[in-house]
């Protein structure tokens, strides 16, 4: 199924090619509501009309707008895109998924970061201000890191519910 975008037409150069295809793929997305045939149908009448205007997005069309192998291709096409949006989906919970995990490593690697990091003053200071302020015993920060620190701070927010 990957393959199928080397499997269309044929006839056209790869530059012609890839522009049809990135323009039948803006109108699948456009018009996701529609059948397969009525955004065929779509994309054939405003081709049709800027042919008609002398403005055309694709000079090639004039010779392929009655050829039933170019409508039949354009079908697969979106049979093909309607195959990769289902993929899409059914992939949806394990990329959540990857996310999570990805996400947690990232909090795990910043811990160990701090882990082995000296605190900051404004750290010191705002652990001293806040007991202080709550009369809480403070304990010794002189081999204390950064992850200490942010810890006993969460510790007396959390059980004084600031």
């Amino acid at each position: 199924m990957q393959n199928i975008k080397n499997l269309l037409f044929l006839s056209l150069t790869p530059r012609q090619k890839s522009q049809l295809l990135g323009t039948l793929k803006a109108y699948y997305k456009k018009f996701s509501s529609l059948s397969k045939i009525e955004i065929i149908d779509k994309f054939y009448e405003d081709e049709k009309y800027y042919i008609e205007i002398g403005n055309p997005h694709f000079e090639f069309m004039k010779d392929y707008f009655e050829d039933d192998k170019f409508y039949r291709d354009i079908e697969k096409y979106f049979d093909f895109l309607a195959y990769e949006e289902q993929q899409k989906e059914l992939m949806q919970p394990y990329l959540d998924k990857q996310k999570e995990l990805a996400k947690l490593q990232r909090k795990k690697a910043q811990e160990y970061k701090m882990s082995k990091q000296k605190p900051t003053k404004k750290q010191l200071f705002y652990y001293d201000k806040i007991t202080k302020a709550h009369n809480i015993e403070k304990k010794d920060t002189t081999e204390a890191t950064k992850l200490d620190l942010r810890n006993w701070i969460m510790e007396i927010l959390n059980e004084f519910d600031i």
